[in-house]
């Protein structure tokens, strides 16, 4: 065993490869590190992300120990020394462990390389002094260490023993190719299981290289742990390390005991029988040769079937498309899903979890096939033969490019047949065929065809498989990469396969993106093309192998026919890139993340004193907006009433355009009735400074006309989503706005340009200026809005307000609004081909209003949800809170191209991936529809009724009261047992949001811009709040507090101190404490059960004991434990039977026994007696406490 190993280390060591393989896995490694960057409060070399760039590594670095750990006993066979080898005095087990460990430990120096590599990266990234990437801490050599051991070399020793065993019994590298596939395609589903709260616990098990394990585990930690814990060798991460250890290590006991020499020496290819008993001579046959061009296309067509058909009858290949498709269906299946319910098989949502599952595998199997093209006749030894055939270089060639191009069609095709059997076997049959066959061969099979051009020239070039494989996944994953993270630029004329951002929509189809699809997919295929060209310079052909060689073979084929083909693939490339290039960056711009930064940094530098600064403020606005889908263009006219309502003089007004189309102009402006212009313009800011003719005093009004046109030339790098051919959606954004605000809120960033530190967005809440601004837009109080929008005949337009006229002229569509109440500036303006449903509420008083759908004609099997939210909405709200102001309320569907609904005034645009698609029928939770839909008619109190100021932590305002408000519909419409699920989500989606903070996490009266704060945390609190409070008392503070603030009746705007204060004055004293935890603390309950025992009593009825552990702990902003509660809480226990199913067979927890006691901390025991035999007890049963684990709240009882 000695000498072998010994031999094998030698052998590696002098080969040119091993130090190749090293090099590039530790300059990936140091590059990863060095260009990491934080935007959240996490240090930049955490534990935790440098197991995140250490990790992944060993994924990538698949190759690497194929080539490594799977090429020794193959090469014994294939240089014909095993059977020198074997007449020596050694034996089986020896020779397998000398050429297994000899094997690990290179690659072991390997991984050792990428340590070091991590090491140097992120040290020459501490020394650099970034500050916009991010805060560093301290050298740790555990923080390596760790991931070393647990990532790496386990991953290392798991794919060994896999690649190793594999060869020892098939001796086939395809195999091995095999096996290396399946445990991407395990890695890739454990992924997709990890999104799922239900399945999440799958890819413990599932993932093959631990980083799953590791997400599952950190999942709910905080900033602070992120910062300090080291990667847990413990719980389910040692688990999922034992268990694939425990795999790698039977691979290896399976080779080492069933090893054979002597069946490892019969050839694995069966021979045939050739009869040699009878011998007929012949004369020999006249062949009369010819070569022409008829004949090269025919030795063409024959080599490139024969390629083809290797390929395609090749058992791997199949095995590789099998697996390709059971994976698709599989993530088709559960990457379908929101909120737990199915969407409807439609075709965009097909062709969007395919491009996860076979799509991923087909690149991967062209990149394999690629390379076997170009090594198979010198892997086997035919190449002596093969290429002494009268054929030419280019026919030998080309037919191998050929063959790749037709499995490439192939993938495509079998692509489009997964999509329509998965359709079929779900009853649904509306295939949108037009779709599929654009998107795939625009696509899917441009993507195959310059994955394969690029791999069939890079393994060309090099000559080296494993090498070829590593390059070509490193230029295809590491690229885009590299130059995001690098330069921080997404040009796609930069970025391999790089192409215009688009949607498929139901409503927008493929829109106007597929321009910028094509030449860009033309523009790489191109490019491709020339690589494909020269590679045929290098071409292999006999025995010239040596660099030197294959140059000297290269600058002789160079002849005038290969120089006119270059240069006409060179032209075509030319002229397509510089049409392509003129689109982009003359028509449109493309500048990197730094670029705006910097422009955003000086802008404040400039104008920071205009923070806060007095500025004309809108009373009234009438809209005139032309939209024009056919062109993508949009003319608008405002005509605004202004006034001072500040206690000094304004003499000048600024105007920002702020809208997203860079093409907008500032046409005219005409200040009562006087056309002015402004004295300073700021192009790059694109800021207009007017000197006043008459400087305004306090209480001063005026006119204003605005005229202001945004066009759209060629094809730009971003999706342009506002102006579409059906479905355009636009905010009063397309306006300018009347005063300047500071965009840069990173810490980091603004350190790096010399700005100021933030510690707050916005101000206090004793702010006395603050105070008289509204959150949203601080250019208005509120104002009286009219709109008159003009769009395409066959298209619909729609704007906040009563519609009160609508006519056509000229060959357009022509609609009057008008809001019967006034409103915040913040309306919205969508045109679409629309069908419309609708429906009447009344509301308690009496008044009628007129509910509105506005949806696509293919989108009509959900409308009732829709409907029933909104009803359900307007009643809840209206009878406990405010009658709802206006007399109609429109939902108006709008593309894809976001998951999103938002609530203007009358109007709430919604997502078309938001419920419309949607297989209720079939849903596993809540409705969602409904709930979302609450949501957003809740906003026309919470946001419109009521709008926060503009101070810190005012949001929960809007955000807080209308998810609580939503709970309330759904606990009215489902009961409690209905929201179980969506408590549930929003304790998760809390808590594993909390290390994505980029500043530390607030407490919900503070928080400024976290989401999972607003939404989930307040939601919970609120929900509970109500639980122990009650609705009735909640509801009725609720009242008080938009009654005092409503339209800003008072002067001033709510904080989220008036609400906390609010609430805080209908409490109980003895419930204080929990409105105190909720909106001004940090905390985290540890609720478990920790047994219980059931007993029939003589009577038929069951008395159960049980014991519960409460314990709540509060933190500080970066998550670290300051103290734990030593007073008793009011907090729900239970006894529960089988869980039920309610009419779509939801389950549903099955109360016998549930009530509010006070515990104290540590333990607490009760007996509680009931009429039927409970099957489990338990602590918060319903999630309605921020518990870590709340999975340990139910537990079984024994007898």
């Amino acid at each position: 065993m000695k000498e072998i190993f010994l031999f094998e280390l030698q052998y590696r060591f002098r080969r040119p490869a091993t130090w190749i393989y090293a090099g590039l896995g530790m300059l990936m490694a140091g590059l990863l590190a060095y260009l990491m960057q934080s935007s959240t409060a996490q240090f930049v070399n955490s534990p935790n992300n440098i197991a995140e760039i250490i990790g992944p590594i060993s994924v990538i670095s698949i190759f690497f120990y194929a080539a490594i750990m799977g090429v020794p006993i193959f090469r014994d066979q294939d240089h014909k020394t095993a059977q020198t080898y074997f007449t020596f005095p050694i034996t089986q087990k020896s020779y397998v462990l000398g050429r297994f460990f000899g094997s690990f430990t290179i690659v072991s120096l390997l991984n050792i390389f990428i340590v070091l590599g991590a090491i140097i990266g992120f040290t020459m990234g501490m020394l650099a002094e970034r500050p916009d990437y991010g805060d560093y801490d301290v050298f740790n050599i555990s923080s390596y260490l760790l991931p070393f051991i647990f990532l790496l070399q386990v991953n290392a020793f798991l794919i060994g023993a896999l690649f190793f065993s594999l060869m020892a019994f098939f001796r086939k590298m395809s195999i091995i190719y095999l096996g290396g596939i399946c445990l991407l395609l395990l890695y890739t589903l454990a992924g997709n299981f990890l999104g799922d709260i239900d399945n999440e616990w799958l890819s413990v098990y599932l993932d093959p290289f631990g980083g799953e394990a590791w997400s599952y585990v950190k999942k709910y930690w905080s900033i602070n742990e992120l910062n300090t814990n080291q990667l847990p060798i413990y719980g389910k991460f040692l688990l999922n390390r034992m268990i694939w250890l425990g795999i790698g290590i039977a691979f290896f006991l399976i080779a080492f005991f069933r090893f054979d020499y002597k069946k490892f020496l019969v050839s694995s290819s069966k021979s045939k029988k050739v009869n040699t008993d009878e011998y007929v001579p012949s004369m020999i046959s006249s062949i009369n040769q010819v070569f022409n061009k008829k004949t090269a296309r025919k030795n063409l067509w024959s080599l490139s079937k024969i390629e083809f058909l290797s390929i395609i009858k090749d058992p791997v290949f199949l095995v590789l498309v099998i697996i390709g498709v059971v994976t698709s269906i599989i993530l088709i299946y559960f990457n379908n899903e929101t909120y737990g319910t199915p969407n409807l098989p439609i075709t965009r949502y097909i062709i969007d979890n395919i491009t996860v599952g076979i799509t991923l595998l087909s690149i991967v199997i062209l990149i394999i096939y690629a390379g076997e093209a170009v090594h198979r006749t010198r892997k086997n030894k035919t190449f002596v033969f093969y290429d002494a055939l009268p054929i030419s270089n280019q026919s030998l060639y080309f037919s191998k490019v050929l063959s790749l191009i037709g499995i490439s069609l192939v993938l495509t095709l079998i692509h489009i047949l997964i999509g329509i059997l998965y359709q079929t076997f779900n009853g649904y049959f509306d295939y949108d065929l037009g779709t599929y066959i654009t998107y795939n061969f625009m696509i899917t099979f441009t993507n195959f065809l310059m994955t394969t051009l690029l791999a069939f020239f890079i393994h060309v070039l090099v000559n080296n498989k494993f090498l070829g494989y590593f390059i070509v996944i490193l230029i295809y994953i590491g690229s885009p990469l590299l130059i995001t993270l690098a330069f921080k630029s997404d040009n796609p004329l930069i970025r391999f396969r790089g192409t215009t951002p688009f949607f498929i929509s139901d409503l927008n189809e493929f829109g106007h993106y597929l321009k910028g699809i094509f030449w860009l997919k033309l523009y790489w295929i191109l490019l491709t093309a020339i690589l494909l060209l020269i590679g045929m310079l290098f071409w292999t052909r006999g025995f010239f192998s040596s660099a030197k060689e294959r140059l000297t073979l290269a600058k002789r084929r160079l002849n005038f026919k290969m120089v006119g083909a270059l240069m006409m693939v060179i032209i075509a490339f030319v002229s397509v890139a510089g049409y392509s290039y003129y689109n982009l960056k003359v028509l449109n711009t493309i500048e990197d993340g730094d670029f705006f930064n910097k422009i955003a940094a000086e802008a404040e530098k400039k104008y920071s004193r205009l923070i806060d600064q007095p500025h004309l403020q809108v009373t009234d606005l009438k809209a005139y907006i032309d939209v024009f889908p056919e062109k993508r263009n949009v003319k608008v006219k405002g005509k605004f009433k202004l006034i001072n309502n500040y206690e000094t003089a304004i003499d000048t007004m600024l105007l920002q355009l702020q809208y997203g189309n860079e093409h907008t102009s500032l046409e005219d402006v005409i200040y009562n009735n006087k056309k002015v212009y402004p004295v300073i313009i700021d192009s790059v800011n694109r800021m207009y400074f007017y000197k006043l003719p008459n400087t305004m005093l306090p209480g001063d009004k005026a006119e204003l006309i605005i005229d202001i046109s945004a066009e759209t030339k060629g094809f730009a790098n971003r999706r342009e989503t506002q102006i579409l051919n059906n479905g355009s959606f636009f905010d009063s954004s397309i306006f300018p706005k009347f005063h300047y605000d500071r965009s840069i809120i990173d810490n980091g960033i603004r350190k790096k340009y010399g700005l100021k530190k933030l510690d707050y967005l916005f101000p206090p809440r004793t702010d006395s200026i603050a105070l008289k601004k509204n959150l949203f837009n601080e250019d208005a109080n509120y104002i009286n809005f009219e709109a008159v929008v003009s769009t395409s005949s066959d298209q619909i337009a729609i704007a906040p307000g009563k519609l009160v006229k609508e006519w056509k002229d000229n060959d357009r569509s022509y609609f009057h609004y008008d809001l019967e109440s006034q409103t915040d500036l913040f309306f919205n303006v969508v045109s679409a081909r629309y069908d419309v449903e609708q429906s009447i509420w009344t509301a308690p008083s009496g008044k009628k209003v007129d509910i509105e759908i506005y949806h696509s004609p293919k989108h009509k099997r959900n409308l009732k949800y829709f409907i029933d939210g909104t009803k359900a909405g307007l009643e809840y709200f209206s009878r406990n809170f405010h009658e709802y102001p206006n007399s109609v309320l429109r939902i108006v569907e709008f593309p894809a191209h976001a998951t999103f609904a938002q609530s203007f005034a009358t109007t709430i645009p919604y997502s078309e991936n938001f419920g419309f698609s949607a297989d209720f029928d079939k849903a596993k939770d809540f409705n969602y529809a409904f709930r979302v839909t609450t949501h957003e008619v809740a906003h026309q109190w919470w946001g419109h009724i009521v709008t926060p100021s503009k101070t810190s932590g005012a949001n929960i305002i809007s955000e807080t009261l209308a998810e609580y408000s939503s709970l309330m519909t759904m606990k009215k419409e489902y009961g409690e047992n209905g929201i179980k699920n969506f408590l549930k989500y929003s304790l998760d989606n809390y808590l594993s949001n909390r290390a994505f903070s980029f500043k530390p996490e607030r407490s919900l009266i503070n928080v400024e811009t976290a989401q999972h704060i607003w939404y989930r945390k307040g939601s919970m609190i609120m929900y509970e709040l109500q639980d122990i409070i009650g609705e009735e008392k909640i509801n009725k503070a609720l009242k008080r507090f938009l009654d005092e603030y409503k339209n800003f009746e008072k002067g001033v705007y709510p904080t989220s101190e008036n609400l906390y204060d609010a609430i805080y004055r209908v409490t109980p004293d003895s419930l204080k404490y929990a409105v105190k935890d909720g909106f001004k603390e940090i905390v985290l309950y540890e609720n478990r059960i920790r047994k219980a025992k059931t007993k029939k009593l003589e009577n038929g009825t069951y008395e159960t004991t049980f014991t519960v552990d409460s314990k709540k702990i509060y933190y500080d902003d970066e998550g670290k434990e300051e103290r734990t509660d030593d007073k008793t809480n009011y907090i729900e226990i239970g006894l529960f039977g089988k869980d039920i199913v309610d009419d779509q067979e939801v389950p549903l927890k099955n109360p016998y026994y549930l009530e509010r006691k006070w515990l104290q901390p540590g333990e607490n025991t009760f007996t509680i007696i009931t009429d039927k035999k409970p099957e489990k007890a338990g602590i918060d049963p319903y999630n309605k406490l921020i518990d870590r684990n709340s999975n340990d709240n139910l537990g079984g009882i024994e007898e």
